[in-house]
């Protein structure tokens, strides 16, 4: 068996892009040291009889409807990310964001690319701790893989 390529989580970064033109540039808000994406299917289900023997138990079958993608963070409050994420929140425009997995081509690496609108942004604390932020994301249209050239 051969041993399977990994990642390093530090390795993996959600940069959100400033919107500038006509470069815009993306980084990664500091403090966050939980990220993940995750990819959905909306279906519909049509039961399909057998012509054969109506009275045999139907199959489903499904056809897709609909594709989504969500992104959570969650880590220490960095006070200097603290207005990227109000900015972000206050907005009612996407923003482009890039979910990297930073490793060299050789390694499969590359990065998601869509426009994400801030759903959620939750900033907790406890006694003895440090303030915690948690952040949410959902696409708002396509999200596109590209890989590393």
């Amino acid at each position: 068996m051969a041993k399977p390529i990994t990642v390093a989580a530090s390795r993996m970064q959600i940069k959100v892009g400033d919107g500038a033109t006509p470069t815009e540039v993306f980084e990664a808000p500091c403090g966050m040291t939980t990220k993940g994406i995750n990819f959905t299917k909306n279906t519909n289900e049509t039961n399909v009889p057998d012509c054969d023997d109506p009275d045999a138990p139907v199959w489903v079958e499904r056809g897709v409807v609909s594709m989504s993608a969500d992104i959570s963070e969650s880590g220490i409050l960095a006070m200097e990310s603290l207005s990227v994420w109000l900015d972000f929140l206050e907005s009612t425009v996407s923003r482009n964001v890039q979910v990297w997995l930073d490793v060299p081509a050789a390694e499969h690496g590359g990065h998601w690319d869509g426009k994400f609108l801030l759903t959620g942004f939750n900033v907790t604390s406890e006694q003895g701790n440090k303030v915690q932020a948690a952040v949410t994301m959902q696409s708002d249209g396509p999200v596109v893989w590209t890989p590393v050239a």
